[in-house]
């Protein structure tokens, strides 16, 4: 028989803790290698991740170095932002909304897959259950929190990956990578964002990485 998951005293979670609970999956269980997660954790953690490039969900990469290249695992995400998101989208989670749910049985996982709406984390119980009321603030935030991104930002930070680990890597100079992906969102997204946008991520990069070539500075 589950128990109820200590989960409902946490506050503060990382972007892979929080895709896992979206799902009624206890986090702990996930396996090491991502390839191994559920599908439906994998687009928990891609729409978590989508919301935090597009500036949707407030979150604290000051101890993800990752993030730099747009590995948000580790980001921190806290309970009170993510549910702020998951009203602005109609959506209640369990964890977030109904906190003394226990996990579901690991032998029997369609048990709980029933209780989510194509793995959106909205819950579809037999019978019905008090939604709770948005407040006018989430309303109005609704409104900006579904708007999808301009800009395919995860696409640009892994495009930079890829250049990275290329025979020529990235370009010496900043300016240099800046205009590259500039072009490289033109013939990709047939547009292009502010020079602004694209300088302040890739400055971000290059700090990063001049950072790890002199610790002691």
């Amino acid at each position: 028989m589950s128990s109820v998951s200590h989960w409902m005293y946490v506050d503060v979670f990382t972007v892979n803790q929080a895709a896992a609970l979206w799902c009624g999956v206890d986090p702990a269980r996930l396996s090491a290698v991502e390839s191994f997660w559920p599908s439906e954790v994998f687009a928990a953690k891609q729409m978590l991740v989508s919301a935090i490039v597009s500036m949707q969900l407030a979150a604290d990469d000051s101890t993800n170095a990752l993030s730099m290249i747009g590995d948000h695992s580790k980001t921190h995400v806290s309970r009170e932002d993510l549910a702020n998101f998951a009203k602005g989208k109609c959506l209640f989670p369990t964890f977030l909304f109904d906190t003394i749910s226990p996990f579901q049985d690991p032998e029997n996982p369609t048990e709980r897959l029933h209780r989510l709406v194509a793995g959106s984390g909205a819950r579809v119980d037999p019978s019905p259950q008090p939604v709770p009321e948005v407040s006018d603030k989430a309303n109005t935030q609704q409104s900006r929190v579904g708007r999808p991104p301009e800009y395919d930002w995860d696409s640009f930070f892994l495009e930079i990956v890829h250049r990275a680990n290329s025979i020529d890597g990235l370009p010496e100079k900043q300016a240099d990578l800046v205009r590259e992906m500039l072009s490289w969102f033109g013939n990709t997204h047939e547009k292009e964002p502010a020079e602004s946008a694209v300088k302040a991520r890739v400055s971000k990069i290059f700090r990063y990485l001049d950072k790890a070539k002199n610790p002691s500075e």
